[in-house]
């Protein structure tokens, strides 16, 4: 069996649960067989709308859908939509009166989803040194954690953890309490006495984003620039 038929069985048992309760029970029907954090990824390359998993996790069935929080249950189509490589293909009639807001979202989203494949690959333009974090059966892109995701988890050249999120456009003061939480979490079940850090990415940032990071030294923000290029094209 592998571990998605695994994954399917628990989850058409009990449709709806933990990450957490998931692990648990495969571990105690699969003793040994998956590591913690190849079934977490696992979770993640099986949900339906999550538009990362199809690239990262392109053959991994689609059967899961994810709830947020560490969340998640058996995809029902008639209850979630239905979904296009992560993404929903339809707004529902009783959402459209949100119809702008949710549009904003999306391009919210998309590029988030740019920016994230642009600075995993170029690491570097970040910091010197910065590698993306790996292990058996899961990268440090969009790193599933018990209390979230981690957009990406890097280390220095020092190998040290760091800690990245990233915001398309303005980033509050908001994202302190999450970012600080997946970094307390990497110290705690992944550093082994390694140093944790953390890199705001952000078009810009509010000024209590500023003032809160000022009194958190292991917390820095970093300023995405787009430029735009221009090419005559020979017809």
């Amino acid at each position: 069996m592998t571990l998605s038929e695994a994954l399917k069985e628990v989850f058409t048992e009990l449709n709806r649960i933990s990450a957490k309760e998931v692990i648990r029970i495969i571990n105690e029907r699969y003793p040994n067989r998956w590591k913690k954090n190849t079934i977490k990824a696992h979770l993640y390359g099986c949900s339906v709308n999550r538009p990362s998993a199809y690239t990262q996790h392109p053959y991994m069935p689609k059967f899961l859908f994810d709830l947020g929080g560490g969340m998640y249950e058996l995809y029902n189509p008639e209850k979630h939509g239905k979904y296009d490589k992560g993404y929903p293909i339809s707004i529902k009639p009783a959402e459209a009166s949100g119809e702008k807001e949710h549009e904003e979202e999306k391009i919210s989203l998309s590029l988030e989803r740019d920016l994230e494949e642009y600075i995993s690959r170029n690491l570097g333009q970040i910091e010197e040194g910065l590698t993306l974090y790996s292990e058996e059966g899961s990268s440090g892109r969009q790193y599933s954690i018990d209390v979230g995701r981690i957009d990406l988890l890097a280390m220095d050249k020092g190998g040290n953890f760091v800690v990245i999120e990233l915001k398309a456009g303005l980033a509050t003061d908001r994202v302190i309490g999450q970012v600080l939480g997946y970094m307390r979490y990497v110290r705690k079940n992944l550093a082994k006495g390694k140093d944790v850090r953390g890199i705001i990415v952000a078009d810009d940032f509010d000024e209590r984003l500023k003032y809160a990071v000022a009194e958190i030294p292991k917390l820095k923000l970093k300023k995405y620039i787009v430029k735009f290029e221009f090419r005559d094209i020979e017809v």
